[in-house]
């Protein structure tokens, strides 16, 4: 079920640049979270990343589950400083005011990489997908 995870990887470095940190992670991630979400169906609100992301990051890329941890939500937080107006836009849907968390981040992404619509886009047309 990691069939997205070139797709992933390839809009990390186009929101934090080519070469700014190790994305493999985060990709990891967000391929976690689609897998959630789209294909076991599981609501949003049930899914927490500490118990239900992350694990399979770390367990999937080797790493201890502290240092997965690190990794994702340092360069969670590069797109975070990246995603200013035009990219916050093109990703999540429209611009956003307060600043998302990482797990916030990680549903975006995971809802453009699997739909290639922005999040909000797709909640207007499929409010279901919200429970």
């Amino acid at each position: 079920w990691f069939y997205h995870m070139e797709k992933s990887e390839r809009i990390i470095r186009t929101i934090i640049g080519a070469e700014k940190a190790n994305t493999h992670a985060l990709a990891l991630s967000l391929e976690v979270m689609a897998d959630l979400l789209f294909r076991q169906k599981i609501p949003m609100d049930d899914i927490y990343v500490g118990s239900d992301v992350y694990p399979v990051v770390a367990k999937r890329s080797g790493k201890s589950l502290t240092a997965a941890t690190r990794q994702i939500e340092r360069t969670a937080n590069l797109c975070l400083d990246a995603l200013h107006s035009p990219l916050a836009k093109q990703y999540i849907g429209r611009t956003i005011s307060a600043r998302p968390t990482p797990r916030m981040l990680i549903i975006y992404l995971a809802f453009y990489v699997h739909f290639d619509k922005p999040f909000f886009e797709v909640i207007q047309e499929h409010p279901s997908l919200l429970f």
